[in-house]
C-alpha cells in the first residue's frame, strides 16, 4: 500500500491544473447566463418557443461542426493558440448579450459563444492527454471535469444572489459575464503551455481526418449512447411536472452539479486503477439504472434520488470516456480523436432532443417512455464498449 502511495499522490502539470480553473471560470460565467436566456429571449426580447429552440440548436450545430477541424488541425500547429482563440471568443461574446435587441441577435451571440467552445474542446482534452502518460489520463480529466462542474453548480447560485440584490437587472448580470472571461485568459496565458513536440512532424497528420480503426467501435459505443442523453432539462421539467416549486427547481441543478463534481476525480483515478473501458461501461450501466428508476415512477422523492444517481454515472463516465479516446489515438493525432468524439456528441444531440421530445408527448405515459428508451440505448452502449472496444 505504501508503494502505491507516491504515484497516487505526483501532482498534475501547471497547465492541466490551469486547464481546470479555465472550465471552472468559464461555465461559472456560462451557466450564469444560459438558465435566464429562455425568459430573458420571450419576455424581454419579444421571441417565441421557436426562437428559444433556435438559440440551443444553432448553437449545438456550430459547436459540433468546428470541433473535428479544430482538433486536427491543432495536431500540426499545436493546442495552445486554438485554446487561446475559443476561450478568448468567449469571453467577448458572452457579454454581448446585455446588448442584443432582438431574438435574433441572442441566437446569433450564442452562437458564436458556442463557436468558440467548439473551437478549444479538442484541443484542450488533446493537449490533457499529451502532458500525462496513460496512468494518470483519468485522474487528470477526472480533475478538469470536476472543476467545470463546480463552475456550473455555482453560475446559477452567483446568478440569483445577483438577482435578488437586483431585480430585473438580468442585461447588466450578462455584461458582467466578461469578467471571469478576463480572468480566464489570464490563467491560459500564464500556465497554460504545449509540451515540447514527442512525435516527429512527418509522423503528424495535419489534415487527415481519417480515424484508426480501434477507434471506429468507441464512436458507435458513444452515439448509441448519446442518442438517448437528451437535454438534462428534461429532468428538471420532470422535477417540476411531479410538483416541485419553480424556486426549487434551480436547487435540483445545483444538487447535480456537485454530485457530478464530487464525483468526478475520484472516478478519474478509478478509470486509472481499473482500466478507462470498464469504468465507462460501470458508468453507463448506472445511467441506464437512473433513467429505468424514473421510467418506473414513483413520485418526486424517488424521481429527485434517481438524478441523483444520473449524476453521479455522468461523474463516473465522464472522465474514463476522455481517458479511452486518448488511448486509442495514434500517437500525435489526440488532436484528431477528441475532435471526432467531441463531433459525434454534438451531430447525436439534435435527434436525441427531438427523440426525447417527441416520446414525452405520447400521451400520459409519454415521460416514461423516454426515460425507457434512454435507459435501453445506454443498456445497449455499455455492452458494446464492453463486447468491441478493444484498448
Amino acid at each position: 500500500m505504501h508503494e502505491a502511495s507516491p504515484r497516487r499522490q505526483r501532482p498534475l502539470p501547471p497547465t492541466v491544473r490551469g486547464l481546470g480553473w479555465t472550465s471552472f471560470l468559464t461555465d461559472l460565467a456560462s451557466e450564469a447566463i444560459y438558465p435566464l436566456l429562455p425568459a430573458f429571449v420571450t419576455r424581454e426580447l419579444g421571441g417565441s418557443a421557436m426562437s428559444v429552440g433556435l438559440l440551443d440548436g444553432i448553437a449545438t450545430a456550430v459547436a459540433a461542426v468546428v470541433r473535428l477541424p479544430s482538433g486536427t488541425i491543432s495536431d500540426r500547429f499545436g493546442r495552445r493558440p486554438l485554446i487561446l482563440l475559443g476561450y478568448g471568443l468567449s469571453a467577448v461574446m458572452r457579454p454581448l448579450m446585455g446588448l442584443v435587441a432582438t431574438p435574433l441577435g441572442a441566437v446569433l451571440v450564442r452562437a458564436a459563444d458556442r463557436f468558440g467552445k467548439g473551437v478549444r474542446t479538442a484541443p484542450r482534452d488533446a493537449l490533457v492527454a499529451d502532458l500525462v502518460p496513460e496512468q494518470m489520463r483519468g485522474r487528470a480529466f477526472g480533475h478538469i471535469r470536476a472543476l467545470d462542474h463546480a463552475g456550473a453548480a455555482l453560475g446559477p447560485l452567483v446568478a440569483m444572489l445577483f438577482l435578488l440584490a437586483f431585480p430585473g437587472r438580468e442585461r447588466s448580470l450578462f455584461l458582467l459575464s466578461i469578467l471571469p472571461g478576463i480572468v480566464t485568459l489570464l490563467v491560459i496565458w500564464r500556465l497554460v503551455h504545449d509540451p515540447p513536440r514527442a512525435t516527429p512532424a512527418a509522423d503528424r497528420t495535419a489534415i487527415a481526418m481519417r480515424l484508426d480503426r480501434r477507434q471506429w467501435p468507441l464512436l458507435v459505443s458513444v452515439a448509441v449512447w448519446a442518442l438517448g442523453a437528451s437535454s438534462e432539462q428534461f429532468l428538471l421539467l420532470r422535477a417540476a411536472d411531479l410538483g416541485l416549486g419553480e424556486a426549487l427547481v434551480p436547487l435540483v441543478w445545483l444538487a447535480v452539479s456537485l454530485v457530478k463534481s464530487g464525483v468526478a476525480t475520484r472516478a478519474g483515478r478509478l478509470a486509472d486503477r481499473i482500466h478507462p473501458r470498464t469504468a465507462l461501461a460501470a458508468g453507463w450501466l448506472l445511467f441506464a439504472a437512473g433513467y429505468a428508476g424514473l421510467a418506473a415512477g414513483g413520485g418526486l422523492l424517488a424521481a429527485l434520488v434517481m438524478m441523483l444517481v444520473i449524476a453521479l454515472a455522468y461523474g463516473l463516465s465522464e472522465p474514463a470516456e476522455r481517458a479511452l479516446v486518448a488511448r486509442l489515438a495514434p500517437a500525435g493525432r489526440h488532436g484528431n480523436a477528441f475532435g471526432w468524439y467531441a463531433l459525434v456528441q454534438g451531430v447525436m444531440a439534435l435527434p436525441a432532443g427531438l427523440l426525447a421530445g417527441w416520446l414525452w408527448q405520447q400521451g400520459p405515459h409519454g415521460p416514461a417512455r423516454a426515460f425507457a428508451a434512454t435507459a435501453a440505448l445506454a443498456l445497449v452502449a455499455a455492452a458494446s464498449v464492453r463486447a468491441f472496444v478493444r484498448a
